[in-house]
């Protein structure tokens, strides 16, 4: 566990020299269907095209993404029977038609959510391009501010409720976001097969709900 999470720091921090946006969102949440899984809020940390995305239930529980890029993968944080697991593996991909995304500024439309300027990038998807690209398996071609998310059979609709700017500094060391894209101390870390011969079940789908 230890050689995997320096292995992603010092990827991380390789990889800092890319000037994208770094940001924290809050999303509230709503089910795309009656009696839809949703979760209450969604978190959204983003750096050097780096993203954590954290999902918090109702009852408490939270389960988080890593999402790390290509040449790293991704991590899916979660308690399974008890056990809290960190379960490494490729980038999610996007289930959304990409066909049916239009291009940023096609229209003339345009909104403010959280204070942030938006323009419609997609059926009902309203991007920030303020705020770069799109954590992979979210909708449209910039950082959404809107949109209804898609895993599976699971969908629902976020909106965003705060957008704070982050900088370098609060990655540093002593920054509060320092840890953010280590795996949290204490999970057992397996890949698909690992997670076979761990649980003895089949393996995992993309991502695992509460």
């Amino acid at each position: 566990m230890k050689t995997i999470c320096i292995f992603i720091t010092v990827c991380f921090a390789l990889n800092l020299s890319a000037q994208t946006p770094s940001y924290s969102i809050s999303f509230s949440c709503i089910p795309s269907h009656e009696n839809g899984f949703a979760p209450s809020e969604v978190d959204v940390i983003s750096h050097s095209g780096s993203f954590k995305i954290t999902e918090h239930s109702e009852s408490g529980k939270t389960q988080s993404f890593l999402l790390l890029g290509e040449a790293i993968g991704s991590v899916n944080q979660f308690t399974f029977f008890g056990t809290q697991v960190a379960l490494t593996g490729p980038m999610p991909k996007a289930l959304a038609n990409l066909s049916s995304i239009s291009v940023l500024g096609q229209d003339s439309i345009e909104k403010e959510i959280a204070g942030i300027r938006c323009v419609s990038c997609g059926k009902n998807n309203w991007c920030a391009p303020s705020l770069g690209a799109a954590p992979a398996g979210w909708p449209g071609t910039s950082m959404p501010l809107e949109a209804t998310i898609k895993y599976g059979d699971i969908s629902y609709l976020v909106t965003a409720t705060s957008v704070t700017i982050l900088t370098d500094k609060d990655f540093r060391r002593s920054g509060s976001y320092a840890n953010t894209f280590n795996i949290e101390k204490g999970r057992t870390v397996v890949d698909a097969k690992g997670f076979v011969e761990l649980f003895q079940l089949s393996p995992p789908a993309d991502v695992i709900r509460y």
